[in-house]
């Protein structure tokens, strides 16, 4: 049979050469293997060290390079950019900057217990745009409304205003009272004469008169209000 002719692997013909082909075609047998196996992988340039069980591995992937290179990732558990996600050996990733959920999130119990570990009963939350119940949005606790309409205090065992929990006191506006006003004095200026009929003096005399001042302020109420912004608060109370 004369030489076969091919350009890669796959089109050389395993029956070749025949036992009766001339033993002087052996070197174009060997250089027509040789530039088929080159044909077939141009671009190796270093030994391949992957098994064949390994190479199978890749049986109908269809990815191209720039889809592969996703998963080139540099550390196990750590977020890159235009990379792929892959856990670490506890289950850990750190780095994600923004993370949008279309989806339902369930809280694993090691996160719930950290979370509950951060709101034990009594705690306050406080959300400055949500006012849904944090049992909604933090998924366990029983919480109720708190502090409607008032600001907290800390608390302070040297004044009895602030000495016990949960204690209140304080009002929104204040009518002062006279004895709640500051000391003070009002000056009159006052002269009295005497003379008789005739018209001739008959000296100074003093005389006591009792003279009210004219009325100015009001009585209304004033605000006792503090520079505030308004929030949803809510207690854990189980």
């Amino acid at each position: 049979m004369g030489l076969e002719t091919g350009t890669f692997i796959d089109s050389l013909n395993s029956s070749n050469p025949g036992a009766g082909d001339p033993v002087n075609e052996g070197d174009d047998h060997i250089r027509l293997i040789k530039s088929t196996v080159k044909a077939t992988f141009p671009s190796l340039s270093g030994a391949v060290t992957s098994t064949h069980t390994e190479l199978n591995l890749l049986d109908g992937v269809t990815a191209n390079t720039t889809e592969l290179n996703y998963v080139d990732i540099t550390a196990l558990g750590t977020a890159e950019a235009s990379k792929a996600l892959v856990v670490d050996a506890n289950k850990d990733i750190t780095g994600i900057r923004n993370l949008t959920v279309s989806g339902t999130i369930t809280i694993g119990s090691d996160t719930a217990a950290t979370l509950q570990a951060v709101y034990p009963v009594g705690s306050i939350y406080i959300n400055a745009t949500n006012s849904s119940n944090p049992a909604t949005l933090l998924g366990f606790g029983t919480w109720s409304a708190f502090a409607a309409g008032r600001v907290m205090v800390g608390f302070d065992s040297t004044d009895s205003d602030f000495d016990a929990s949960e204690e209140t006191g304080g009002s929104k506006n204040k009518t002062l009272s006279l004895s709640e006003l500051p000391a003070h004095t009002h000056t009159i200026a006052a002269s009295t004469s005497d003379t008789d009929a005739g018209g001739i003096s008959q000296g100074n005399t003093t005389s006591t008169t009792n003279v009210n001042t004219g009325s100015t302020g009001s009585t209304s109420a004033f605000s006792l209000l503090q520079p505030y912004i308004t929030v949803y608060m809510w207690k854990r109370t189980a």
